[in-house]
């Protein structure tokens, strides 16, 4: 029977890894089929507001789970004069290990892989008048050439569209690189959900 801190620190990681891939995949089902049937003027100020809801919720999650997933497993150390090498590949620590590494590497698949193609829409969107919220464009309207709307503080709705309208080319790319978004997004869940069931898995184990 673990420790009241043990079990506690379980269901915390497990439950904010899971919770956290299934807002990950909610992207990927439901938001950007939604926002490709959407001409590009619109979908752009709406996903570079999931762009920044986001990045206030998952990589805090999967910094917690992770962290979560390390202390589980230095905790599940068998206590021994054997050099650590050794100790980490008995009992429960391999796969609290592996559960940790899984739920953080959306943090470097995130900003290594996906972030050109995040940042190439945001960059459209912002050419186009578009901002991060209404409340961010009322922002740079008074104050021009300033986004002065904090992004932690700022809970106003995606702006509805950008002011100036898109050509034929700018649809098509904007729509290459929702789907290209929506790809690399399944991974990102897949990656965390993976890490969630694999601490589930050890915690039953």
């Amino acid at each position: 029977m673990p420790s009241p801190s043990v079990a506690a620190t379980q269901i915390v990681s497990i439950s904010t890894a899971l919770v956290a891939a299934g807002g990950i995949a909610t992207l990927s089902l439901f938001d950007i089929p939604e926002l490709q049937s959407q001409p590009a003027s619109r979908s752009l100020p709406s996903i570079q507001w999931l762009f920044s809801r986001g990045s206030h919720i998952f990589p805090q999650a999967a910094a917690l789970s992770s962290a979560g997933f390390a202390y589980l497993a230095y905790n599940a150390l068998p206590a021994s004069s054997r050099p650590v090498l050794e100790r980490i590949q008995h009992g429960d620590v391999p796969g609290y290990l592996a559960a940790a590494v899984l739920t953080i590497s959306i943090a470097p698949w995130t900003t290594g892989v996906m972030v050109p193609t995040n940042f190439r829409l945001m960059e459209i969107n912002q050419n186009k008048g578009g901002a991060r919220s209404q409340k961010s464009r009322e922002v740079a309207d008074s104050i021009p050439d300033k986004d002065a709307a904090g992004q932690f503080s700022d809970l106003s709705a995606p702006q509805e569209k950008t002011p100036e309208g898109m050509s034929q080319s700018e649809e098509e790319e904007v729509q290459s690189l929702l789907d290209k978004f929506n790809k690399l997004n399944v991974v990102r869940a897949v990656l965390m959900a993976v890490g969630g069931v694999v601490g589930l898995y050890t915690a039953l184990g």
